[in-house]
């Protein structure tokens, strides 16, 4: 059964007229009649009774026709959803970033776009890099922005913009009143990290890597609130990039004078995917937007 017979027998059907109903289609009769034959002879009985020179839904046609008006809707339907679809500025966006992104630097952007495009729809999460990654590959996302330490060959991964990473000390730390400080001066002392999967934990994971050491940990986290939050307890120091908008009463940041300690931030998604024209106005906004308002540190 195609889907042009049930088209050619809909027509049939409200005309009730083999030549009127060939005329709206713009096909001949015979070619009109052949095919509700064959889609007659595929169902196995017949649709129509003949009375004169018009044609009516048998018993078997009107049960058929009922089935077909909702076919013929569904499709009309998702033809018109699909239309929708490669509207670039309507329809839905899944975005995930880092949880320090979303203090200013989402927020900004998501607000600049649907000042733009406010028939968009966004749904937002926050995660670990390793996590964001996983939900990226499986489909259940469109885009990540994140610090992508290592990308395999199935991501597409464009840098942002890079940023500093700091030594963050309570400002009674004996190092607290120097700018500048080398790794065996922080290498004993405690330190306040986010957990396995996160892109600054990989940072300072290489960095001790560099000293062939291992770090010493007192805290992991899951935030970059709490991180602070035990720093600012005076309960060791951390590794992170300078963030707008944060509290950072009670502390210094401090530059590492012999060890090039940065992340890069960057928009990645699935190389080679479909991306639908809004996903892909939006990833074009955002690295416009980023390299305009290119954050420090967030």
């Amino acid at each position: 059964m195609e889907w042009q017979q049930l088209e050619y027998f809909h027509a049939v059907a409200t005309l009730q007229h083999y030549t009127r109903a060939a005329e709206q289609l713009s096909i001949t009769q015979p070619a009109l009649s052949r095919s509700i034959a064959q889609l007659e002879n595929e169902l196995g009985v017949p649709l129509f009774d003949r009375q004169r020179r018009s044609v009516v839904l048998n018993a078997y046609g009107r049960k058929f026709h009922a089935h077909t008006v909702r076919i013929l809707q569904e499709m009309k339907e998702a033809k018109r959803d699909l239309l929708g679809m490669q509207n670039p500025h309507m329809g839905d966006i899944s975005l995930a970033f880092l949880k320090s992104l979303g203090i200013s630097f989402i927020p900004g952007a998501v607000r600049s776009y649907l000042d733009r495009n406010p028939h968009v729809n966004f749904q937002l999460f926050q995660n670990s890099t390793s996590a964001m990654i996983d939900q990226l590959t499986q489909g259940h996302i469109d885009l990540i922005l994140s610090s992508l330490a290592d990308t395999g060959p199935d991501i597409e991964w464009k840098p942002l913009w890079t940023e500093e990473m700091y030594v963050f000390v309570h400002q009674d730390h004996p190092l607290a009143s120097r700018e500048r400080v080398s790794l065996h001066e922080i290498a004993n002392d405690k330190f306040i990290v986010l957990k396995q999967g996160y892109g600054s934990r990989t940072i300072v994971d290489r960095m001790f890597a560099s000293m062939n050491r291992e770090p010493n940990i007192a805290f992991e986290g899951e935030e970059v609130v709490t991180v602070l939050g035990f720093v600012s307890a005076n309960l060791g120091v951390s590794l992170l990039p300078h963030i707008s908008g944060m509290d950072m009463k009670n502390l210094t940041k401090l530059s590492i004078a012999d060890y090039r300690c940065e992340r890069t931030i960057g928009l990645a998604w699935v190389k080679g995917k479909t991306m639908l024209p809004v996903v892909d106005a939006f990833r074009e906004f955002l690295i416009d937007y980023a390299g305009k308002r290119a954050p420090d540190g967030d």
